[in-house]
């Protein structure tokens, strides 16, 4: 009964389906749909997601039906959630052929789906690993099989996509640190996700994930990538496992060891234009740390009016940033000698449980202003321990 239940989902999700994609499979199961936000370059955009026993679906919503969009095996696919109150809704899919960003309308739906994914990815690794055991493709005593599977969980560079960063996160290129403009744009380095500005990632690598084609890559990782590649030519062993491997990326060795560095049309390019001035900005802590004591966006007032910002407090300094995966900030302030204060009454025609006040007497007030008292009270518990010498 169980089975031709299932069977009935899949066949009302195939009629309900626009586009080139065979739900009904022996052995698939359905094991849980719904509508997330994907995070896209520009904004946040829903999505239905059927999750079955061995891939994830994401389709658009129409007034009728579904239209696909695309699949992703859970061979070698990866969950993973931010470390930032900020974000707590969200999750990251990282895959060998997509990466990208899913917000859930509440933090407990958004740690449904992560449970559901990592049991449903962990049950397609076994039945993989007991498959392989069976056609004699790897043995008990050996550690093949494991090291394939460890390796498809950890992030290789080049090796899986990356999981892009917004544009709206960022406000400044994550290696010469320049604000970006409407005609100083944005370009999204395809090994690292991060985001740079044309000079400094004005290079072009192949990448494994994309059958070995030139993509655009920061100058990191052009430099990593081509390193990697070197060794991988230089130690490669003529038999029959690496002659297979050799026939297979025949194109690729031939145009690292052969071919121009010149010319956009060679798989290794580098097109720099020479390094770009670094802005007189604070580059030792970045918005995005981890090591933080508390970190959020929060509004400051200033000339008048509320201007939001993302803050970073780290060893007792406060450190401004315009958005909050920026490499560098803009301003710090050290908090020790400072007094925090509350607010009796409304400022600014704000509630006074949103609101909290830094000052000096050699320094004009700091007034900010938090989405919720929640956030409020964590950021006067550090900071009212920041400010003690």
């Amino acid at each position: 009964m169980a089975l031709g239940t299932n069977i009935k989902k899949l066949i009302e999700i195939q009629n309900s389906l626009i586009g080139d994609f065979e739900v009904v499979k022996p052995g698939r199961l359905l094991v849980r749909s719904g509508i997330l936000k994907k995070l896209c370059r520009k904004e946040m955009q829903s999505r239905m997601f059927f999750l079955f026993s061995d891939t994830l679906v994401c389709t658009t919503p129409l007034t009728s039906g579904y239209r696909f969009k695309t699949n992703l095996s859970l061979d070698g696919m990866k969950v993973s959630k931010p470390s930032k109150e900020d974000f707590a809704n969200e999750f990251s899919i990282i895959s060998t052929i997509r990466s990208f960003r899913l917000s859930a309308s509440t933090s407990e739906e958004r740690d449904e789906w992560l449970k559901t994914l990592q049991n449903t990815i962990s049950d397609y690794r076994q039945k993989k690993f007991s498959y392989l055991l069976q056609t004699n493709k790897c043995h008990r005593n050996t550690t093949g099989c494991d090291a394939l599977f460890q390796n498809d969980v950890d992030f290789k560079l080049g090796k899986q996509a990356p999981v892009w960063v917004p544009d709206s996160r960022v406000s400044m290129c994550a290696k010469c640190h320049e604000e970006f403009t409407v005609t100083f744009r944005r370009h999204h380095c395809r090994a690292c996700g991060k985001v740079f500005c044309g000079v400094c990632s004005d290079n072009r690598a192949p990448l494994c994930y994309q059958n070995y084609k030139p993509g655009r890559v920061c100058i990191d990782c052009f430099n990593y990538l081509k390193a990697e590649a070197s060794i991988l030519v230089r130690n490669v062993q003529h038999t029959e496992h690496t002659r297979q491997m050799m026939d297979s990326m025949k194109v690729f060795f031939q145009t690292f060891s052969h071919g121009s560095s010149h010319g956009r049309d060679s798989m290794w390019s580098s097109f720099g234009k020479g390094k770009r001035k670094r802005s007189s900005l604070l580059q030792e802590v970045k918005a995005a740390t981890e090591d933080a004591d508390t970190s959020g966006y929060m509004e400051i007032w200033e000339n008048k009016r509320w201007k939001k910002m993302w803050f970073v407090l780290k060893n007792k300094v406060l450190y401004f940033y315009r958005a909050s995966e920026d490499t560098a900030a803009v301003k710090s302030i050290v908090l020790i000698g400072f007094e925090v204060q509350t607010f009796g009454e409304p400022f600014q025609k704000v509630d006074p449980s949103l609101i909290f006040q830094v000052i000096h007497k050699n320094v004009q007030p700091l007034t900010f202003k938090t989405e919720n008292e929640s956030s409020r009270d964590r950021w006067l518990k550090y900071m009212k321990q920041a400010v003690i010498p």
